[in-house]
């Protein structure tokens, strides 16, 4: 039989190839036992790029995860085994005579360290071609490997929504405490499978507590970048696995986005009576009360002079030359995060005739 780990490159510290840069085998994280990259137990959050990611909303995670907070690559897998090249072409630059910038599949494993520096895992990248039962098998190894304490999906579908409306969630998963309440719309329906719901019902089968939450972007945004969406993915990422996440950036995109589609839907009476349209349909089903996952069992929000403190004392326990662990000469702001107010700023359509097409993403 198979070993699912074989599809892994492993780049864990403490690998026999940690110092040359080189990928380890696959079943060198497994053979590490406890001294796994995971150490304690920490949340795996799994954001996908497939046929259920709407807004690009798995790139935008990846870019404020990766590029705001501190982070190193444990694995990545066999993109050679997984994807058809032919299918979906890769995109490379020709510039002066030369290729560069080569952008091949991938499908990665992170360790990040949020705002306060909690440690979570992050698997992002590509949706396979082939071989999804070996990479979800792959994936449920790792959980149980690293004990992770709860898998997070999170994925968007186009929907017949307006902008112009609080971004909807389909709750699901085994954790009732996270899901109950949450969902705006919740269906039954029959759907087309992505690698990121074969993972969350393996993972249930399994009995490990996994959730996921399905945003609901506009349809007519679906093609294009919505920062919304990435935000509201933040917040309930955040909320689910008690990080403090990055979305100020995102926020201020939206706010961009919002503004211009706002401008370009005034301009376009037929745009303007859609969303309208859409906003009769949106009021007419929507749930009249959506439970946050931020209060807690005794139904009180959390103390922002609590939460206040908490983050004074983590600053004053840092050397002055880093903010949030990343170092000064980064410039990096502190940031926001996942459990802060659900109220992501809304945007835009994007339309093959009058629609208008969103910029300043």
């Amino acid at each position: 039989m198979t070993d699912p780990f074989d599809l892994l490159h492993i780049y864990a510290e403490g690998s026999q190839h940690a110092d040359s840069g080189a990928p380890a085998t696959g079943a060198e994280l497994v053979l590490h036992g406890e001294d796994s990259p995971g150490g304690p137990q920490m949340p795996m959050v799994v954001s996908i790029a497939g046929h259920t990611d709407a807004g690009s909303l798995s790139e935008q995670l990846a870019e404020s995860l990766l590029g705001r907070l501190p982070n190193k690559r444990l694995a990545s897998f066999d993109v050679d085994e997984l994807f058809d090249y032919r299918s979906r072409r890769p995109h490379l630059t020709f510039t002066d005579n030369r290729f560069t910038d080569y952008q091949g599949p991938q499908l990665n494993l992170f360790e990040v360290r949020d705002a306060m520096d909690r440690p979570f895992l992050l698997l992002t990248g590509d949706e396979p071609d082939f071989q999804w039962e070996r990479v979800t098998d792959t994936v449920l190894r790792l959980v149980e490997q690293m004990d992770v304490s709860l898998v997070v999906l999170v994925d968007a579908l186009g929907l017949p929504t307006p902008h112009t409306r609080p971004i909807g969630v389909t709750a699901h998963g085994n954790r009732k405490d996270l899901i109950e309440g949450i969902s705006t719309w919740s269906p039954n329906a029959q759907i087309e499978a992505g690698l990121s719901q074969m993972l969350e019902l393996r993972a249930d089968a399994a009995g490990r507590d996994v959730v996921g939450y399905t945003l609901h972007v506009p349809h007519y945004l679906a093609a294009g970048k919505y920062p919304q969406v990435a935000v509201a993915a933040l917040e309930y990422t955040g909320a689910a696995c008690e990080l403090m996440l990055p979305t100020d950036e995102l926020r201020e995109a939206a706010r961009m986005v919002d503004a211009d589609i706002s401008r370009q839907v005034g301009q376009s009476p037929e745009v303007t009576q859609l969303v309208k349209q859409l906003e009769a349909n949106f009021d007419q089903y929507a749930t009249p009360a959506q439970r946050s996952l931020l209060v807690r069992d005794d139904n009180d929000l959390p103390d922002a002079e609590e939460l206040g403190a908490a983050v004074e004392e983590y600053l004053r326990s840092q050397p002055e030359d880093v903010i949030f662990g990343v170092a000064e000469e980064q410039e990096q702001e502190p940031t926001g995060g996942g459990a802060e107010d659900s109220g992501a700023d809304q945007t835009s359509p994007e339309d093959e005739d009058d629609r208008p097409e969103a910029e300043g993403r």
